[in-house]
């Protein structure tokens, strides 16, 4: 079972040590910024590398409100058309989180999860909680959706772990990353219960069918104690509380009665 990680830039760029391109700026501690055809990401060495079931979360802002700017969660075992999350990129103005697969034929399949309304060059925490069966995309403790079918599953249960990522992939964009954190669930909690949130999935990138995620009564149900949190910490300069407020949330502790 994968165990809690964080990585606040402090050092440079830190466990994301697997890189590509000119473009990765850590000149301001506690941040780095990708531009141009860039990127860095955990070393993503085989089925097992990275982390499995559980929460990720990655503070960033974009720039360019275009596409090219990209925070995801990358196969383990560095192949692709496979297990491919985004927890953000950007089109058409607007920021999205997205599931990749590989389909039947061998191809890509991808489902997404519009973040309407979110501003993406404002700093915002993307968070996507992977548990057994369901995929649940959030933007600063808010769900905007998820789906059910065709989750990949991690190392432990059969299938591949992932690695963060951070990439660029045009001259007129960048991204900025302060923090990211995993907490492990074991399989265990998250993505169950409440009601629906509509989201849109594209097979070979052309018809689409509903998909559903959670929430209750349009909020999840660790949105008041998410709040709480924030407004006693985020002021601090201290992301640690983050992970252990998933922690929490894995455990199913701000379950409703």
């Amino acid at each position: 079972m994968s165990s809690y990680f964080s990585e606040s830039f402090d050092n440079g760029i830190g466990a994301l040590n697997h890189t590509w391109g000119n473009g990765i700026d850590t000149s301001v501690r506690g941040q780095v910024t990708i531009s141009g055809n860039s990127g860095i990401m955990e070393r993503p060495w085989g089925d097992a590398a990275g982390h499995g079931y559980g929460t990720y979360s990655i503070t960033a802002s974009m720039t360019g409100n275009a596409e090219g700017p990209a925070a995801l969660l990358w196969p383990g075992n560095d192949k692709w058309p496979g297990p491919e999350f985004d927890l953000a990129e950007v089109i058409n103005g607007t920021p999205y989180g997205t599931m990749h697969f590989r389909g039947s034929n061998g191809g890509d399949v991808y489902g997404s999860v519009y973040y309407t309304g979110v501003d993406e060059t404002k700093v915002h925490t993307y968070s996507l909680d992977w548990q057994p069966g369901s995929l649940t995309f959030s933007v600063d403790g808010r769900v905007y959706g998820g789906f059910t079918d065709n989750v990949g599953r991690d190392y432990d249960h059969g299938g591949i772990n992932e690695v963060f990522s951070i990439m660029n992939r045009s001259g007129g964009t960048s991204i900025t990353v302060y923090d990211i954190s995993y907490s492990p669930s074991g399989g265990g909690g998250g993505g169950g219960g409440g009601n629906a949130v509509q989201a849109e999935v594209t097979t070979s990138g052309s018809s689409t069918q509903p998909a559903t995620s959670v929430a209750s009564n349009g909020q999840p149900a660790w949105w008041p104690a998410w709040e709480a949190a924030w407004n006693a910490n985020h002021n601090s300069g201290d992301t640690s509380w983050q992970g252990e407020f998933w922690a929490h949330v894995a455990a199913g502790d701000y379950m409703m009665a």
